[in-house]
């Protein structure tokens, strides 16, 4: 299990890796189901693709956030990070309350120029 610290670091016993504030505040926010920080890491017009659902703006985003920590109480475990030139993916490990917990999935952010998420696609 890897965890990202307040700086956005992974403590990783393998690697270190840097990722943006944004990003570690959304693993903050999914692991303890606070999703009154949207606003704050997602931008005005930001999209979220996740099981055939598309979310735009942080208000919308944050009631799947909401919605979703409300029925499966998701902890996200950051496996591994591949930083692109534009766009970071994470490999992580979604455990909760749901069959088939727990689950691997990729998610693929993309942020926009002040460094706040402007998409999110997550797959499984």
């Amino acid at each position: 299990m890897s965890a990202i610290n307040q700086s956005g670091h992974s403590e990783h016993p393998v690697a270190k890796v840097l990722l943006a504030p944004a990003i570690v505040a959304y693993i903050a926010a999914t692991n303890s189901g606070d999703s009154s920080r949207a606003a704050a890491i997602f931008a005005p017009k930001a999209q979220v693709f996740d099981e055939r659902e598309y979310r735009v703006g942080p208000q919308d985003i944050a009631r799947w956030m909401d919605d979703s920590h409300r029925h499966r109480r998701c902890r996200l475990e950051v496996v591994a990070v591949q930083q692109r030139p534009d766009k970071v993916l994470l490999d992580g490990r979604i455990c909760g309350d749901f069959p088939g917990s727990p689950q691997s999935l990729r998610q693929v952010f993309r942020l926009d120029e002040q460094g706040l998420i402007a998409r999110l696609d997550i797959s499984r």
